[in-house]
């Protein structure tokens, strides 16, 4: 039963700081906005509505997003296949790697409200969507270090046991402790009694003749802090030790809200995009090629969706910007979040007189004031 148990509270441990990584994670991806481009402009047509409202009949664009990211993290490799326009993610699969040659997929499977049905052909690599995150299963890394954790955390709640329980010497009467009749007494006594005694608020034993027990006063009132704050440290010592495996930073993972700005900026520099440039690589490769990507037709996952944004706290920033002609009026709309006005000067770059120079023709080296020479 021990062992039973320590198996379980390990299992507890990893499972509870992984998912809370992995669920942060897909979270945060799932809001970012998959951009399409045709010929340098973006559009909004059906490979735009398939990634961000609906790749398939049965989810929407986050659920989709949310378990692809999660079998990525948790699993090291996710898979998905493309039937009748509908883009699915595969529950499992085999897959037959050659040197030279592309990959093929068998036994793909897909579950969906429960129901699971198995794909009868082979994929082909150029047939779907593979993504791979490393070479080695993380999970099974974290799994090995988290054998230590587990072990000090058992011996942690042991001590917090021992620290916060009642203790007590009883004496028996040798004299009496041949007789039939008493040896029931004694077994009642110590097997059904004493456990509601001690696990009862306030309880009374009636102690048969022979038996005395005088409990060690104050031991239970004795519950020391720093038992509970070794359970806790360790608990945070594994938590890092995940956040860290996913390169997130380990006080995001742990709900600390002190610099949560420059957390998430570290975040999305460290973590978050190297993951979405897998995605979107994948993406153009297999549903764009070469050719396309080459004549600016591509997908663009825009993460800067991720943050929030105060209107208010961005607005000097927000008219710099389209003063330098960064962004228009409707572009910086969309990225705070508000509807594009969709007029003919919304839609226009703005130029300031210090930044005439921009305009279409080369500037007057006259009228620059420097000297060329």
């Amino acid at each position: 039963n021990s062992k039973i148990f320590n198996i379980k509270l390990q299992l507890d441990i990893e499972d509870f700081a992984i998912q809370m990584a992995v669920n942060m994670l897909a979270g945060l991806i799932a809001k970012c906005r998959f951009k399409t481009y045709i010929r340098g402009k973006e559009v909004k047509k059906d490979e735009y509505y398939l990634w961000n409202v609906e790749p398939n009949v049965n989810q929407n664009s986050s659920q989709f997003i949310q378990e692809l990211v999660s079998k990525l993290l948790y699993h090291n490799e996710a898979l998905v296949v493309e039937v009748n326009g509908q883009l699915l993610i595969a529950d499992s699969f085999t897959k037959t790697g050659y040197a030279l040659f592309p990959a093929a997929f068998s036994d793909v499977t897909v579950t969906t409200f429960g129901d699971s049905f198995t794909f009868g052909k082979t994929f082909g690599m150029a047939d779907v969507l593979y993504f791979k995150l490393n070479n080695r299963n993380i999970r099974v890394l974290l799994s090995n270090l988290m054998d230590g954790y587990s072990n000090l955390l058992n011996m942690a709640i042991g001590k917090y046991k021992r620290a916060g329980g009642r203790k007590g010497i009883a004496k028996i009467n040798k004299a009496l402790a041949g007789d039939e009749k008493y040896k029931k007494q004694i077994d009642d006594i110590f097997n059904h009694q004493f456990k509601d005694y001690f696990r009862n608020e306030n309880a009374v034993v009636h102690m048969p003749e022979g038996v005395t027990y005088d409990e060690i006063a104050g031991e239970g009132s004795k519950k020391s802090t720093s038992e509970v704050n070794d359970i806790a440290n360790i608990t945070k010592e594994a938590m890092s030790r995940v956040a860290q495996a996913f390169r997130m930073p380990p006080a995001l993972l742990q709900g600390n809200i002190a610099d949560v700005s420059k957390l998430m900026d570290e975040l999305l520099t460290v973590c978050i995009d190297p993951l979405v440039d897998l995605i979107q690589t994948e993406i153009i490769r297999k549903r764009y090629g070469k050719a396309a990507f080459l004549a600016g037709t591509y997908l663009r996952i825009d993460t800067t969706c991720i943050k929030h944004i105060d209107i208010f706290s961005v607005a000097e920033q927000a008219d710099k910007l389209i003063a330098d002609s960064v962004y228009n009026v409707d572009e910086l709309r969309e990225k705070l979040g508000d509807a594009p006005l969709n007029t003919w000067w919304s839609k226009s770059y703005g130029r300031t007189a210090n930044y005439a120079w921009l305009a279409d023709s080369p500037p007057d080296d006259s009228k620059t004031g420097g000297d060329t020479g």
